[in-house]
């Protein structure tokens, strides 16, 4: 065997092995359990800046769980009239009201000032953080709580279905959520509270006392990456939190590929950037099948680039069925795994160097918090 093949072989077995460990752990996943009769009263609180296009139907969503909570929107100087159409829902629905953030002071992230805001005065035992790119099945908030009672848990955060539109969004999402998932590890272990603390923003329920004891949305002001950072806090107060997946929270975070791109970018950059030896071995995954890809169809070397793509191929096949996505793209490698090692590289190098980006009007430097 040829020094050429038998790295083929090794580089394509790799890459399967991955994939399959990564199935693997997303089908043991433990599933949201029934929902509760009677779930506690609870308060969502959504903060939204420049959402027109989503917060009218995320509100539905939301007024239509058997949980029936509260809903308070926390308008964070929106200019697109995000806020004249919760204020004419609002009108006709006595468990809709709309707060504003008020000016952003100095050293707080918008999203995370709006939940400060929204969260003073709430008198239900229990509160919901959603985002309004959130879709929410009816008896999701119902099912989380009974998470929460079977796993004695004081934060329940889901993982939900991440939609995408067109060629853009489907090379760059689905690869994002394969590396997320695969970073994550164990499923079971993130569901019962036994894992890592890690969150998700797009929805996390949260007990109210377990919430102020830990400092409240303030104590993470600062914090590059604010939902893992409030799983975080919890822990170390000795609350106990959960992470699962679920299909009932459908999310569109971005629409279209330089959305996505500049989204991804400034997440990956955040969760990466500390860990400068796994962002390495994550691009050497990425990169390296890829070249040697490139290398043996400019060699002629046919067998080893048929090898190569093939497991490529069928890694990231395997990979966007197990998340919901479209397999047909998976017949595009290695570009989407280009792409996304493109973005994460971007994202690490722009934290370095505190490379200040725009987002919805603002500009964000990366570590200023």
């Amino acid at each position: 065997m040829s020094p050429a093949l038998f790295l083929s072989l090794l580089l394509g077995a790799g890459l399967l092995g991955l994939a399959l460990r990564t199935e693997e752990r997303r089908r043991w996943a433990p599933a949201l359990p029934p929902p509760l009769p009677h779930p506690p009263e609870t308060t969502v609180l959504l903060p939204v800046r420049d959402e027109r296009l989503n917060v009218e139907d995320c509100v539905a969503t939301l007024l239509a769980q058997t949980a029936a909570p509260r809903v308070r929107v926390i308008d964070d100087g929106s200019t697109d009239g995000t806020a004249d159409l919760v204020v004419a829902r609002a009108a006709a629905e006595p468990r809709l009201e709309l707060l504003a953030a008020g000016p952003l002071p100095a050293g707080w992230p918008g999203k995370v000032h709006a939940l400060w805001v929204g969260s003073r005065g709430i008198e239900t035992s229990w509160i919901l953080s959603t985002d309004a790119d959130t879709r929410h099945a009816t008896d999701l908030l119902a099912r989380a709580h009974a998470a929460a009672a079977r796993w004695r848990l004081d934060a329940v955060s889901l993982a939900g279905l991440q939609e995408v539109r067109g060629l853009g969004e489907s090379l760059l999402v689905p690869p994002v959520f394969a590396l997320l998932d695969a970073f994550l590890g164990d499923w079971k272990a993130a569901a019962d509270g036994a894992g890592p603390a890690v969150a998700n923003g797009q929805f996390i329920l949260l007990r109210r006392e377990a919430l102020e004891a830990s400092g409240g949305f303030e104590a993470v002001r600062a914090a590059p990456i604010d939902d893992v950072a409030l799983a975080a806090r919890l822990r170390k107060h000795g609350f106990r939190t959960g992470f699962l997946r679920s299909t009932g929270l459908r999310i569109r975070m971005y629409r279209g590929f330089r959305e996505a791109v500049r989204g991804w970018r400034r997440n990956l950059g955040a969760i990466f950037s500390p860990l400068p030896g796994m962002a390495a071995g994550i691009l050497a995954v990425l990169l390296l099948p890829a070249l040697s890809l490139a290398t043996a169809i400019l060699t002629g070397r046919w067998v080893e680039a048929t090898l190569l793509w093939t497991a490529g191929a069928a890694a990231s096949i395997l990979l966007r069925s197990g998340s919901g996505h479209r397999s047909i793209y998976g017949l595009l490698y290695p570009v989407d795994a280009v792409v996304l090692a493109g973005v994460l590289a971007l994202g690490v190098v722009g934290r370095w160097r505190k490379r200040t980006v725009s987002w919805k009007g603002r500009a964000l430097t990366p570590g200023s918090g």
